[in-house]
């Protein structure tokens, strides 16, 4: 049967009647012979996308030089800490010899006026972290297999199983596979993190510090300019991992802005829709809260104020803290906002032997600030007890006795 035989048919064509051709349509009841207009559709269209990325790979060797240099910054403020066991950092390197296959790493690349180009990287901070860790050559395995470690140089008189030279060179000269993005915002750099990281176990706290928006932006500028850049320094530990620094600071502001209803952090999820609002934070909320955190630093660093804080502060100690010092900073002396933490720390610490984030600890320490606080007589510092709102104008943040 030949392709045209598809078309021949016992059927008979299909003629057109002339008694069919006789008869009219029948006429719209309106009288209107007009056909009804079909509105179309706009045709589909993508916004907001990215630049094309581009794939390109460096030796390790070459990834290794620009992070000792600085021209690869492992640690924007949305990337997590270093997590990842000694192991997992093992089998990656072990991957790495063996010519694995290993995830490409995401870097955003900008360049500088004379040229030179610095890049953060968006994914990929373990693994550049193994690769950095294992180059500088400390005791690490080549190989999965064996329980042997190997040494890249000698020290003192140990006997150490040097690595080969020649492994030496070729783990320096391996390529690795990178994706690179130029002229991004750090929204979209921040966006890119968030995507990547669908199947990674972040923690609340990670997630919220890649949000992007006035609120986490005002977040931000509190970590880097009030309280510097390595927060509150070495005055106190109050748990800063894992982004818990940035989730402390958020639930200060979320309690502030809520007083008096609010009398414990939020959850996870509230807190995410209140750090994803568009509006901006109001004027007047945004000088209490800058000089808020004024005052709590200089409590911290300061000598003769940091009392409260030579004993580890627990998270929620620290939220709560920070909200009695933005409610009393214009009525109390820095003397007598140091005593007042001290005394509500012993308090929480007299009823509760473990003092954690949870909603009726919260509530004793917000009990303390509004009934107990107004009823106790504080150190005074004899000099009239001036308000730690005008007094903290002379602390000096670059001094730790």
């Amino acid at each position: 049967m030949s392709f045209s035989d598809f078309y021949a048919s016992d059927l008979t064509d299909i003629t057109t009647s002339s008694d069919e051709d006789e008869v009219s349509p029948p006429k719209p009841k309106n009288g209107s012979t007009k056909k009804p207009k079909i509105e179309e559709r706009p045709p589909y269209t993508i916004t907001n996308t990215l630049r094309p990325p581009r794939s390109t790979s460096y030796s390790v060797r070459s990834l290794y030089e620009q992070i000792v240099d600085g021209s690869i910054n492992l640690d924007p403020d949305y990337q997590r800490d270093i997590v990842w066991p000694e192991q997992k950092q093992i089998g990656l390197i072990d991957s790495v010899f063996r010519n694995y296959y290993i995830p490409p790493i995401i870097f955003a690349v900008s360049t500088t006026s004379d040229g030179s180009e610095s890049r953060i990287c968006i994914d990929g901070k373990q693994r550049l972290t193994s690769i950095q860790k294992f180059r500088v050559c400390p005791s690490y395995l080549p190989t999965l297999i064996t329980a042997k470690r190997y040494w890249c140089k000698k020290q003192g008189a140990n006997a150490r199983t040097l690595l080969p030279k020649t492994l030496q060179q070729s783990f320096a000269n391996k390529q690795i596979v990178c994706v690179e993005y130029d002229s991004l915002t750090d929204e979209q750099e921040r966006e890119i993190f968030q995507r990547v990281q669908l199947g990674v176990a972040l923690t609340p706290a990670e997630r919220m510090q890649a949000i992007a928006g006035p609120w986490p932006n005002f977040i931000r500028e509190i970590q880097s300019h009030v309280l510097g850049d390595d927060g509150f320094g070495n005055s106190f530990d109050w748990g800063r991992a894992r982004g818990r620094d940035f989730h402390g600071l958020a639930s200060i502001v979320y309690l502030i802005e809520h007083l008096p209803t609010s009398k414990a952090p939020p959850s996870s999820q509230t807190m995410d829709r209140w750090l994803t609002r568009a509006i901006p934070v109001p004027p007047k909320l945004r000088t209490g809260v800058l000089d808020t955190f004024h005052v709590y630093r200089c409590l911290a660093q300061e000598k003769m104020y940091r009392k409260p804080f030579t004993q580890r502060v627990s998270p929620i100690e620290f939220v709560m803290i920070g909200v009695m010092i933005y409610m009393k900073r214009e009525i109390l002396s820095l003397t007598q906002l140091s005593h007042a933490a001290e005394k509500m720390r012993a308090d929480v610490r007299s009823v509760e032997k473990d003092v954690r984030a949870n909603g009726r600890v919260s509530r004793l320490l917000f009990k303390f600030i509004m009934e107990k606080l107004p009823r106790l007589i504080l150190r005074s510092d004899g000099k009239g007890d001036k308000s730690a709102h005008i007094s903290s104008s002379g602390c000096s943040f670059n001094t730790h006795n």
